[in-house]
């Protein structure tokens, strides 16, 4: 295969799945600090991943008023403040769980002339923490769907992803674990796509899981190396 970039999802791709059962305890944490039943707020926050992944709803701190409002809840500024603290904690965590293979892996692609993007679908948290993770020195370009106001599959994200890379999308290649149905997105504009499998994904909270996916499937980051040579890095 000859290419000049990889483009990989963060979340479940990038770092380690986060389970339903992690989530929800996270989401316990930041309903307490609202005043909200947890059972409440896990179901609106789960509902609601569109309009907080495309910045619909404004910062942090707008999105936890309207998350709020959402649950028929008005917390005092005290609460919201005490809210978005917990929640980019949580949110952090999960971030900050990379496989242990990803900063190698990402090592391995640049030091035979890859070009390496991130395109995410997340909210505030990810860009606000960005810069402080291990991988970002070694990502060229990122796309944060919170701060693009589309979230995966739109065209736009991954587009952007090869305009800032100064490529064009047939010298792409995108990895991901197939949430937000991904896979065929980078395939519409064509961009060749593997799929990404893993034990952890097994009770993974995961948005617009990727239905009958029949193209190429790894089953680790070490992996990805193995499966595009000889041709790595060749333009």
């Amino acid at each position: 295969m000859s290419l000049g970039a990889v483009i990989f999802d963060f979340y479940g791709t990038l770092t380690e799945h986060t389970s339903v059962t992690v989530r929800r305890s996270g989401t316990n944490d930041v309903a307490r600090a609202l005043g909200i039943p947890t059972d409440e707020l896990f179901d609106t926050i789960s509902s609601t991943f569109t309009e907080r992944a495309t910045g619909r709803c404004g910062d942090m701190l707008a999105t936890m008023t309207w998350v709020a409002d959402r649950c028929g809840y008005h917390p005092t500024d005290a609460q919201l403040a005490a809210a978005c603290a917990v929640r980019s904690e949580v949110e952090g965590r999960y971030a900050r769980k990379l496989r242990h293979d990803a900063v190698g892996t990402l090592r391995r692609l640049r030091r035979r002339g890859l070009r390496v993007a991130v395109v995410s679908d997340c909210t505030h948290e990810l860009p606000d923490i960005w810069a402080g993770l291990p991988v970002a020195p070694l990502v060229d370009a990122t796309v944060f769907s919170v701060l693009m106001g589309e979230r995966k599959p739109h065209p736009s994200l991954y587009l952007t992803a090869c305009h800032r890379l100064g490529i064009e999308p047939s010298d792409a290649i995108y990895v991901g674990d197939g949430g937000s149905n991904e896979l065929s997105g980078a395939t519409a504009v064509g961009i060749a796509a593997v799929r990404l499998v893993t034990a952890d994904a097994t009770d993974a909270m995961v948005h617009d899981p990727e239905q009958g996916w029949t193209g190429p499937v790894i089953h680790s980051l070490t992996a990805l190396t193995s499966f595009l040579a000889p041709g790595i890095g060749a333009r």
